[in-house]
């Protein structure tokens, strides 16, 4: 899934690459290979392969191809796609429907054999991995297909690939260098920046007059102006705006997504915003 995040940043900047790897990089999604162990949490999915276990499934592998179907699609995604095929084939079947529970009873048994985990975590106890807290954004680029949003100028067509990104294309980067080392100016990243690059007091009058484009997905506080679990907010209702950032912008503590954004725009009137596309 997209959505468009508008990063409240200070209206100087050398580098706006450099000023968005900062302000992001804490809501990156990784784990243990990206970030220090203080910063991860333990994502159990002990219960939900219980559930797996104890549900009734249907195991299909014909000349259409492989499925698994019954339940919940987030309680497979962790499945053994060879380990069924195994069973079918040790059935003589192409399609088989029951309990796996019932094939092996035993559930750290079942998770061993029909499951992509092999061993629960050590200090944990459970199944699972260690993820960032904050984690948000698989990826991320300047404008995309959001391309002029934030400056109420949307443009349409306007390029594929945006310049500036979380995986920043080399090729790119040396023709810019080139470009910069000639004495000239890179106009494609100079148009690019104009279009998604705004002051927060365009975007709190427009939030004012109730015009769209002054709502996004999300919203990011400057960095260093408050806790990083605080700096992140938006409206997709999977996780309630922290109170804590409410209090921070003197936002009332019911205060919907709206009503916290012009709050977070009246605080911070004179910086810049950025808007950028995210995949999570």
């Amino acid at each position: 899934m997209y959505g468009i995040a508008y990063v409240i940043m200070p209206t100087e900047f050398d580098s706006l690459q450099a000023v968005l790897d900062k302000a992001l990089g804490r809501f990156r999604r990784g784990g243990a290979d990206e970030f220090p162990r203080e910063h991860l949490v333990f994502d159990d999915v002990t219960d939900a392969l219980r559930r797996l276990h104890l549900s009734p499934i249907r195991v299909k592998d014909d000349a259409t191809g492989f499925s698994l179907s019954g339940v919940d699609p987030g309680l497979t995604i962790d499945a053994d796609i060879h380990a069924l095929r195994a069973l079918l084939k040790s059935r003589g079947v192409e399609v088989w429907t029951g309990r796996l529970a019932d094939i092996e009873p035993d559930f750290d048994a079942f998770v061993r054999r029909f499951m992509d985990w092999k061993q629960r975590d050590p200090k944990a106890g459970g199944y699972g991995r260690w993820l960032n807290s904050l984690g948000r954004w698989d990826w991320w680029e300047l404008g995309g297909r959001f391309d002029g949003l934030v400056s109420g100028q949307p443009r349409h067509g306007a390029g594929a690939d945006s310049m500036i990104s979380s995986g920043p294309n080399r090729g790119r980067d040396l023709i810019g260098g080139v470009v910069r080392a000639l004495g000239g100016a890179p106009s494609e990243v100079e148009a690019e920046i104009a279009a998604n690059v705004d002051l927060i007091s365009a975007l709190l009058e427009a939030a004012k007059g109730n015009e769209a484009h002054a709502f996004p997905t999300a919203i990011v506080l400057p960095v260093d102006s408050c806790p990083a679990e605080l700096r992140w907010f938006d409206s997709l209702g999977w996780r309630p705006i922290p109170q804590g950032t409410k209090a921070y912008l003197s936002a009332p503590h019911d205060a919907s997504f709206r009503e916290t954004a012009i709050a977070a725009y009246e605080r911070f009137h004179a910086m810049a915003v950025a808007g950028i596309a995210y995949h999570f």
